[in-house]
């Protein structure tokens, strides 16, 4: 797709959400009871002879709440935060934790949440053992991760299909309205931002001429990420086309633990046997057809075959979640088989090599998936990491994994924004910096702008891509969805696009960073602790 020369500046916008305002609040009010107690214990004397009864008190609240946050079964980098909040601002601390920390949701209510979602992937997967023991054969390490996949993140693997790996989106956008125009039976999306402009305007052209021809067309929408502008009026528009929309985790103008848990991911699914994934979401930044921080680069993987069976079982799990109107029959009633059974394009090897597992992220069921397959993929690199991710804010657990690697002799190369769509993000990023290099990592930043691309590519013969970012967000909190691929001819094209990405990127100075002035690396210090909880 040929570039504008003349393209739309995105207006800033002033965005002050209701959770920032209230935390804001919290803390003045915290600081304003703190003053108060102070003046009235230097001035009057009864007071101050008083003070050590709150003092006692907010040390036994701050004791009993750092006792129950330590207890919590959930990552220790979130305990550490959480516990230092709460000791510098009791009053405010405690309060956030109440209110925002999501791990507190008790067990039952997370079963009640999340139990038809698993339930529901563990029914639709196949067996695999045959596809594992043949990986096996080749190369252990792979089997093993591939094993992880399929009983802790309940997805398949499979054989029997292909994959296409597009480097921008404007390369895998035309690709997108040519199988979307071949759709017979249904096209399902799920995407975290839907944006008004070119790119969504072309596909909802063609979804609604397919839902006039009787298709089954549905979009699941994250309400954060797609809830501005005209978008709330187009998908009403769209529901008067025929096309079913549902919002994903409402934003409600009230506090709400719930609003940290957002769908991160981007799926399409054309009758059960084309999908794509990947990096890009539907709007104009990612076609490169509106400018907001230079090139934007990300990537869009064709599927086709068995393997999009995953991608249909992860929007079916999500949809089957929202979907609350008393007559269920159509939507919870879906059965993925029946497409199989009589479409023999599923079938075809033509065109087909290696093996694919695409899995899904779910937060607080218990498995940490996506963050697990990248902790072993690391640790059995033998030759070198390719990382490309737009966000680089790590657990202790990760940083580990990157640092003994690259102790180790393995070529560890990690890719950065040149230009950040989120300077404090950024910012948090060049934390780990130093640690990493210190330990031998080699960091680039991608000079003509933002690389939106997660991968992650070892000994460039298997590779991870999806949605998932390397921060806490993506690895603990939200929806998100991962491909795996081992030998397919794909793994040469995203090697040839991580080299490519290295070459037009600049290497970072070691010296810059672990010298850097001791006020900057404070700064680094205090964001990194608090990195858990943005």
């Amino acid at each position: 797709m040929p570039k504008k020369d003349k393209r739309k500046k995105k207006k800033k916008e002033l965005h002050l959400p209701i959770k920032a305002l209230f935390c804001g609040l919290v803390f003045f009010v915290e600081l304003i009871l703190v003053i108060l107690l102070a003046y009235f214990a230097i001035t009057i004397n009864a007071v101050g002879d008083y003070i050590y009864v709150p003092t006692i008190l907010l040390l036994i609240i701050d004791f009993i709440l750092g006792i129950f946050i330590l207890n919590t079964k959930v990552q220790v980098d979130f305990k550490v935060s959480w516990v230092i909040v709460v000791l510098i601002f009791p009053f405010a601390g405690a309060i956030l934790y109440i209110l925002f920390a999501n791990k507190i949701t008790t067990k039952k209510k997370k079963e009640l949440r999340f139990s038809k979602l698993n339930k529901f992937l563990s029914s639709t997967k196949c067996d695999s053992t045959d596809v594992i023991n043949e990986i096996k054969v080749n190369n252990e390490d792979v089997a093993n991760i591939v094993t992880y996949i399929d009983k802790s993140c309940l997805a398949s693997v499979h054989k029997n299909s292909e994959v296409k790996y597009y480097n921008y989106g404007q390369k895998g956008f035309p690709v997108i309205l040519d199988e979307l125009k071949k759709a017979k039976k249904f096209i399902f999306l799920e995407y975290f931002i839907i944006s008004n402009g070119i790119m969504f305007g072309s596909i909802l052209d063609i979804l609604k001429e397919k839902a006039k021809e009787g298709l089954d067309v549905r979009i699941i929408y994250d309400d954060f990420g797609s809830n501005k502008g005209k978008m709330p009026n187009i998908f009403k528009e769209a529901t008067k086309n025929g096309i079913k929309c549902l919002s994903f985790n409402r934003v409600r103008p009230v506090l709400d633990i719930r609003q940290n848990n957002r769908d991160h991911r981007k799926i399409i699914v054309i009758d059960g046997v084309v999908g794509f994934t990947g990096g890009c979401n539907l709007a104009d930044e990612y076609i490169n057809e509106e400018v907001r921080f230079g090139d934007w680069r990300d990537n869009i993987c064709l599927v086709k075959g068995e393997a999009v069976d995953g991608l249909t079982s992860l929007f079916v799990s999500t949809w089957n979640l929202l979907y609350k109107r008393k007559n269920k029959e159509e939507p919870l009633d879906f059965n993925i088989h029946s497409f199989k059974e009589n479409n023999e394009e599923l079938h075809t090897k033509a065109n087909c090599s290696g093996y694919v597992s695409i899995f899904g992220e779910v937060p607080f069921d218990g498995e940490d998936g996506a963050k697990s397959v990248i902790l072993s993929m690391i640790s059995k690199a033998k030759k070198s990491i390719k990382i490309s991710t737009p966000y680089l804010i790590l657990d202790s657990e990760l940083t580990t994994a990157l640092c003994v690697a690259a102790k180790s002799g393995i070529d560890v190369s990690i890719v950065t924004p040149g230009i950040p769509d989120k300077k404090i993000v950024n910012f948090m990023t060049k934390s780990y910096y130093p640690s990493l290099m210190f330990a031998g990592c080699k960091i680039y930043e991608y000079t003509p702008g933002f690389n939106h691309a997660k991968i992650v590519l070892i000994d460039d013969e298997y590779a991870l891509t999806g949605t998932t970012n390397l921060d806490y967000r993506s690895l603990y909190l939200h929806f998100e969805n991962c491909i795996f691929l081992y030998q397919n001819e794909c793994i040469k094209d995203i090697k040839d696009d991580l080299d490519d990405m290295i070459t037009s990127s600049t290497l970072q100075d070691k010296n810059k960073y672990i010298n850097a002035s001791g006020f900057k690396r404070i700064i680094w210090g205090l964001l990194r602790l608090i990195a858990p909880l943005i």
